[in-house]
Parts: C-alpha cells; sequence; structure tokens
C-alpha cells in the first residue's frame, strides 16, 4: 500500500482504534501503531500488517485476548475500505496479494512434492498438479484455514482419496497443510523480491506445539535475494537431488550459521506451521549469552554458548521478543500427569502467595502483569542451559522473571538483585559439579 494513503487514513486508524482500549492504554497503542505505519511499504497482506500491529502493541502494552480479536475485526475492516479507495495505478504498481495463485510457485512446489507428496500421492504428475492448483485455489485464493478441524478435508478426499496411501484424514491433512505451506511461504518470497523488500526473518508460531527444529529457526534473519536464487534454481532444475539438497526435510534443531543453513524458508518438515515475515531492522536488547561472572564452566553452558555465538544482535533481539508472548501455566506438547499439575494446577497461585508481597502486587492479575512488564522492557537478558532445559533470566532493577525457551511459559517471578542471583547460580552450580565428580 502506498505510503501516503497510510498517512492520509493515519488518524483515522488511530481514532477508530482508541475506542477498542481502555483510555489508560492509549499512548501505548498510538506509539505501536505510529511504528507499524511507518513501515506500511513493507506489508504484502492485511495478515502480516496485523500481526506487525499486535506485535507491536504486545511490546508496549498486554491486551486481553477479546481486544484482540475485536481490534483484528476492526483493523481488517479499515484496510479493505481503504484499499477500496486506491488508485487502480497503485494497487497495480504497490500493492502485490500473497493470495494470488502463481503458477511458477505451483510448479515449484510440485517439484518439491515429487519426493515428499510422492511418497503418499499416488498418481502421476498432473494428479499431483491438480491437487496443488485445487489446494492453491481454495486454500490461498479463497482463504478458508489449514489446521485441525478444517472443512477442506472433506472435499479433499471426495476428489482424491483414491490417490492417498493410506486413505485417512491425518495423512489428507498432512498432505494439505505441508504443501499449502510450501506455496504460501515461497509466494510470499517472491512477494518480497517484488516488493524489494531485502531482509525477511523466520517466524515460528511459538505456542506449546512449536517443535525444537522450528524453535531453533525462529527468528533467524535471511536475505532476499540469496533466498531467492535458491528458488530459481528448484524451479529451473529437474534434478531431483538437487531439490531435495536444497529444500530438504530438516529432523533436529539447526545450531550452525544461517548461510550454512540447509532450509531457508519454511515449511521446515512434514505439518510445519512457520512462516516468513519482512524484516525491518529495530532497536537491539542488552543481551548477555556468556556464564555470568563466576559462573563454573559447564558441558551444557559451553554448548549453549557455541550454539548463540552464530546468532546477530537482530536475531538474539528476536529470541528475546518470541518470549513477550510467554504465559503461565502453558503445558508441555506430550505432557506427563505431573506435568500437568504443575503447570495447569496451583502453580501460579503458589508463586504469587509465595512472592507477591515482595514484588508489591495485591492480585495475581498484578502479578502476572509485572511479570509481563519485565520481559517487555529489561536492563539485561541472561541465557542459561542446564538439566531441565533452556532458561531466559530478565532482570528488570531488582525484579527477576524466568521463561522457559523451550515452551516459552514463565517459570518464576521475584524480588532479587542481580549479583544475589549469580551468587546462588555459582553456589548451585558448584555443588552440582562436586557431586558429578
Amino acid at each position: 500500500m502506498a505510503e501516503g494513503a497510510w498517512d492520509r487514513e493515519g488518524n483515522d486508524f488511530v481514532e477508530r482504534l482508541m475506542k477498542l482500549v481502555l483510555p489508560s492504554l492509549n499512548r501505548g497503542l498510538e506509539e505501536a501503531l505510529s511504528d507499524v505505519f511507518r513501515l506500511a511499504r513493507f506489508f504484502i497482506s492485511f495478515n502480516d500488517l496485523s500481526r506487525m500491529i499486535l506485535l507491536k502493541l504486545e511490546e508496549k502494552v498486554r491486551l486481553p485476548e477479546q481486544v484482540k480479536d475485536r481490534l483484528l475485526k476492526e483493523l481488517e475492516d479499515i484496510y479493505r475500505k481503504t484499499q477500496a479507495q486506491l488508485p487502480l495505478n497503485i494497487m497495480q504498481d504497490d500493492f502485490f496479494d500473497f493470495r494470488t495463485q502463481d503458477l511458477r510457485t505451483i510448479n515449484y512446489a510440485l517439484k518439491l512434492n515429487d519426493f515428499y507428496l510422492g511418497k503418499f500421492f499416488q498418481g502421476d504428475r498432473e494428479i499431483r498438479l491438480r491437487a496443488l492448483s485445487w489446494m492453491s485455489r481454495y486454500y490461498l485464493e479463497e482463504g478458508n484455514p489449514i489446521g485441525r478441524g478444517q472443512k477442506g478435508i472433506k472435499e479433499f478426499l471426495e476428489r482424491f482419496k483414491e490417490y492417498i496411501q493410506p486413505q485417512t484424514e491425518w495423512k489428507a491433512r498432512q498432505i494439505i497443510d505441508t504443501s499449502v505451506n510450501y506455496l504460501r511461504n515461497s509466494a510470499r518470497l517472491r512477494a518480497f523480491q517484488k516488493a524489494q523488500v531485502k531482509y525477511y526473518r523466520w517466524d515460528a508460531v511459538g505456542d506449546r506445539l512449536t517443535c525444537p527444529v522450528c524453535r531453533s529457526l525462529d527468528g533467524r534473519v535471511f536475505r532476499t535475494e540469496d533466498s531467492v536464487k535458491i528458488l530459481d534454481t528448484i524451479e529451473s532444475s529437474e534434478d531431483p537431488t538437487i531439490i531435495r539438497d536444497l529444500k530438504p526435510i530438516l529432523n533436529k534443531p539447526w545450531t550452525g550459521p544461517i548461510d550454512s543453513i540447509p532450509n531457508r524458508w519454511p515449511p521446515a518438515h512434514p505439518l510445519c506451521r512457520c512462516r516468513i515475515v519482512a524484516y525491518e531492522e529495530e532497536e537491539e536488547l542488552p543481551v548477555i549469552v556468556e556464564r555470568p561472572p563466576g559462573v563454573p564452566d559447564t558441558p551444557l553452558q559451553r554448548e549453549l554458548e557455541q550454539e548463540y555465538s552464530v546468532f546477530t544482535k537482530a536475531e538474539l533481539t528476536n529470541r528475546i521478543k518470541a518470549h513477550l508472548g510467554s504465559e503461565w501455566a502453558r503445558p508441555p506438547a506430550e505432557p506427563k500427569e505431573k506435568d500437568i499439575r504443575n503447570f495447569l494446577g496451583k502453580y501460579l497461585e503458589k508463586h504469587f502467595e509465595k512472592h507477591h508481597q515482595k514484588v508489591g502486587a495485591k492480585t495475581i492479575e498484578e502479578y502476572k502483569n509485572m511479570a509481563y512488564n519485565v520481559i517487555r522492557n529489561p536492563d539485561r537478558v541472561y541465557v542459561e542451559r542446564n538439566n531441565g532445559g533452556t532458561y531466559y533470566i530478565f532482570f528488570k532493577g531488582d525484579l527477576m522473571v524466568a521463561t522457559s525457551d523451550d515452551n516459552l511459559s514463565i517459570t518464576s517471578f521475584y524480588r532479587i538483585k542481580e549479583e544475589e542471583w549469580i551468587k546462588r547460580r555459582v553456589q548451585t552450580l558448584s555443588s552440582a559439579i562436586l557431586r558429578i565428580l
């Protein structure tokens, strides 16, 4: 969308959106929207725009889910009306829609699925092309949702069931969701090229179902031009070995530099839900990945430091910002009975009862919001790995919040000085090393 159109509509945007939130949130909302409108030329679809607005809002304020839903509905109404008022030449020159069918993308996905889709979809290339064309129309052009409970599975099975082995709804969903993600993200990459977006970011969903592979790629930043060259090679090649090497299925987390990542845009594996989004340089956050002073050298911490040493400052910032959506009471993807009691039982209540007076919180909701504000605007961030997993330690003054990087959940929040926390970690790790020896 042209920048001028956003300038004309900007005041109306803010005025209408202000009515949807509490007056105390007005300043944060205005700041968030001003950042988004400044970057509006990088947004290729309404989903990208609304996602960025909500991300900016999360950096400023914490909004209830019902408010977010109302904001999205209002934003879509404003977006569509503004889009309809644009002159035709602006629409043609400056607006690119990801949901437009792209034959090059379909052919690209067809080649990829010669070794992926071909394993489960018995039929010649013409049959697979028909299936991919149907997916493009139904899911990309018409905008029907993928994922669990999608209505398109029934129609897909009616059309192509005889070609699928095994003939199950789960297999149909795996084929649909993965193939549509091939189509969607490769089309986005082409649109980034056309819109002259120089960099894009790998964006994982970041919920309890996000796998370790996708979590390891979340926040990594890629150069559009480099990835387009790979896409061009795949589209022009007839050699399935080259295609498989350039767009492989990843089965373990990636810990190396981005230059050698074998799969540079989603999907990373079957049923991968990741996407790519336009990247604009943002303010970096203070990060310390090294051991805090005096903390003993452990194999796990050394492994962490080696893994994080290849991240750029921007990528570390993206990793930290993923924790803005962290919640208490988020169970693991495959919880054990003990985990359910810990996460869904009285976990938050116990922390509140133990620490709320020292942090100055009167209610559980205030306690949760205080923890969120520490994550949102930290003075310093440590990253630590131990036998329990990888943890981010956020300090704001003498307030400390610990979050799990494995499932993006808050594990503790209390008042402690940074130097005292370091002292305790030194004692704990030293004792653990002595027990091992």
